[in-house]
Formats: C-alpha cells, structure tokens, sequence
C-alpha cells in the first residue's frame, strides 16, 4: 500500500511540474533572479519551468498596454539647424564558448558584421572574465583566456567593438584577479571598457567619448555577482546596484545618481548606462523595472542598455519630465551562449539609435535621440567537416529565405525551420510599433 501511494504520489508531482512548466499562461512571479536571494524548491522549480518553456505573459495588462503604444521618434519635433548625426550600435550578452577559438568562430560575424561595425560606435556587454591564471568553465562561473575572447569582439574583415561594459553577474567569477585581469587585457588590445575597477579611483573615471560630437558619457552597473562577494578592500571592483531588489529599501540608485552628476558635470551631452538587471526567461521586465528605469531617465540618462535575462524584452521610448526623449531597450538578450537551448535563447537583437546634434530656432545647441532600429540576430551552429562553426544570422531576411526555400547551402532543414518558428514568434510578441525593423 505504501509503495502505491509514494508511486501516485511522484506521478502526480510529475504531472504538476510538466502542466506548470507547459501551461501557456504561465505568469512571472516575484523573483530578484539571484542565485544568492533564492533555495527552495519552488524557486528552483519556477527557474527551470522558465528554462524550458519561457514566460510570454507580464505580470499585469498594464505592462502590455505599455509596450504597445508607439515608440517612434516625436514627429512634432522641431527641425533643427546645422543637423548631424551619429549612430550608435549595440548588442547584448557576448557569452565566451570554447568552440569559437579558431575555425570554429572564423565566420562568427560573417552575416551581421557588415551592418553591426558600420555605425559611429558599437558596444556590447562582456559577459566573462578574462584571466588566463585562472581557468573556470562551469555552466554558470567562466574565467577563460584572451583567445576565448578574441572572436567576440569583431572581426577584420568588418570592425569591432568601440566599448564593451562589464558590470555583470560573471565579472567577479574569479575575484579581484579576474578583474584586473579582464581590464589589462581589454587595455592591451585598445578596446574602451566600463563598470570593472582596478582601483577605488577608477570607478569614477567611467569613459566621456567625443563621437562625431556629441560628447557621450558610458556607465555601467549589475544588479549581482552571483554569490560571490567581492572581497575585502575590493568593494570597488565592479558597480553593484540590486536593480532587481524586490523591497524599494534595498534599491539603492546612489551610484549612479552621483556618476550622472559627474558626466554632466564634465560636459556629457549624452548618458547611456548599461544595466545588467532584469528576469530570466521572461518577455516582459517586471513593474518594478520599469519604474527604475524611468527614476534614471528622470534623473539624466538618455538611454539604457538592458541585459542578463538571456531572452529578448520589448523597448520603451520615454518622454522626461523635462521635455528629453529617451529610451530603454529592457533586454537585447545574448547574441552569443552556451547552456541556453530553448530557441528564444538564441534570438538576440542588435539595436541602432540614431542621436541628431544641431541648433533649434533659439540657437541653443540640441542634442536628441531620433530613429531607433532593431535587427533581431540568431545565434546557430553546425559541424562542418569535424568543426563546429558558428554563425550569427539576420533572423527577417533568413526567415523570409527558408519560407521561399532558400539557405539551405549554410543552414540545415532542421535550422532553416527553426528560423521560420522564431520569425513567428519575434513578429507575434515583440515587434512594435514605430521602431525600424532590419
């Protein structure tokens, strides 16, 4: 009799978990998305439903009446004088996989590379340490070498990344060592880097870059490090501000209300802040999010670069108080992974924000966001004569090929319908309106 009812009773536990886990109107429920704040089982639980089978709804109408308002750029707004205009690139989560070194991550870039580093500036999020000393390849700690690195951060036939941010859950992965490590290397090879501190003093020497003219100010902060505290004397080491805090009282937005009155002070005429916050798994950024983001907008940033949910979320266009237009992409998911499966994992976006500088009819110099445009990307892969060699593809233009049954020289059937699936669900839930889509 015992063994019967143990038997019922993991059949119907088995039975909950897979109609939790596939239930369509699954919603999100309060989550700060840190390894460190959660260990039940029901967390642990929720967390692999949404591995799985991601959640589609947000937690309230609200939300979706949001993001389905217009996001294009005001068409009221005054003609300016002496226009000019700089365009700024970016992607999200550039994850390190060892099957990029060498032929496996020759043509990484072959498709997107062409559109991403042909803008004024391109950035991206380093989601990794770099330090040799310290090798670590876990399914959630990587320390790896600068040859993991290399194939992400462009390609010459093409261009690179102008400024990668490193405030993220995985830059302490091997301490203070990881660290320093990361941004020497990043320092060797000439490439601009924000939101990692060798020192006290650096964090607050975030970089101001003059692009095309438009003096542009970059920060960057993390709402974790995965449980790994960073040690003692090295608090510094990266800007942590708990974005996804469940309790008002453990947000603490000092930081970066101080580094918005530093870049102001020292000229900036442009802010972007790169966050790495938000939900796994989940379409839409919790209300909490939203709120946040908007108290930062009002206090100076023009745009932020949302990542870490490791799945795309919508964008918001945001009209401040005192008159800026600005905008928040909440997630551009990963445009590189590893242990994601589930396609929605591999679907990324490469954002391009067009920033117009010019004289309004007072004279007084202006300097605004118009045009955003978004090219969603898919990250595939296939063995090719024993390599596995990976691609970063345009999910429209290969969709609309696989549907008119073409492609099939560089995807698989398998692939080229996978792309067809993705193409329906990026139109089905994010496309929206006003915005550019490539």
């Amino acid at each position: 009799m015992f063994l019967v009812v143990s038997i019922t009773f993991v059949l119907l536990i088995s039975l909950f978990c897979i109609i939790f886990t596939f239930n369509p109107k699954k919603r999100p429920f309060l989550t700060e998305s840190d390894w460190t704040t959660h260990r039940s089982p029901w967390w642990q639980l929720y967390y692999s439903s949404k591995y799985l089978q991601p959640v589609k709804s947000p937690a309230n109408d609200t939300i979706a009446e949001l993001f389905n308002r217009s996001m294009a750029a005001d068409p009221q707004r005054e003609t300016l004088k002496e226009s000019r205009t700089v365009t700024l690139k970016t992607v999200g989560d550039l994850m390190c996989r060892r099957d990029l070194i060498g032929q496996g991550g020759h043509d990484l870039w072959k498709h997107v590379g062409p559109y991403l580093f042909d803008a004024d500036f391109v950035m991206g999020n380093l989601e990794f340490a770099v330090n040799p000393a310290n090798i670590i390849e876990k399914m959630i700690r990587f320390s790896v070498t600068p040859a993991h690195a290399q194939p992400l951060l462009g390609d010459k036939r093409f261009g690179a990344f102008n400024l990668v941010s490193l405030a993220n859950n995985h830059i302490n992965d091997s301490h203070s060592q990881g660290i320093v490590s990361t941004c020497d290397y990043l320092d060797s090879i000439g490439l601009m880097h924000v939101g990692a501190n060798r020192t006290a003093s650096e964090q607050d020497q975030f970089p101001i870059v003059d692009i095309n003219g438009v003096k542009t100010a970059f920060l960057s902060y993390t709402f974790s490090t995965n449980g790994i505290p960073l040690e003692e004397q090295f608090e510094f080491g990266t800007n942590l501000v708990r974005f996804n805090a469940l309790d008002e009282r453990d947000y603490d937005p000092s930081l970066i209300l101080k580094q918005i009155k530093m870049a102001k002070d020292l000229g900036a005429e442009l802010i972007v802040s790169c966050n790495h916050w938000g939900v796994e798994f989940e379409y839409f950024p919790p209300e909490r999010l939203i709120e946040r983001a908007h108290g930062l907008l009002e206090a100076g940033v023009d745009i932020i670069i949302g990542h870490h949910p490791h799945i795309i979320n919508p964008v918001e266009r945001y009209k401040t108080r005192d008159g800026r237009s600005t905008v928040v992409f909440y997630s551009l998911g990963n445009i590189t992974s590893w242990a994601l499966k589930h396609s929605m994992q591999k679907l990324s976006l490469i954002a391009e924000i067009e920033v117009e500088r010019g004289l309004d009819s007072a004279g007084n110099k202006v300097v605004r966001i118009g045009d955003v445009s978004l090219m969603p990307v898919v990250h595939l892969f296939r063995k090719n004569e024993g390599v596995l060699r990976h691609n970063i593809f345009p999910l429209l233009k290969y969709a609309e090929m696989a549907r008119e049954g073409n492609g099939a020289d560089e995807c698989t059937p398998a692939q080229l319908k996978k792309l067809v699936g993705l193409d329906k669900e990026f139109r089905r839930h994010f496309m929206q309106h006003g915005l550019n889509y490539i």
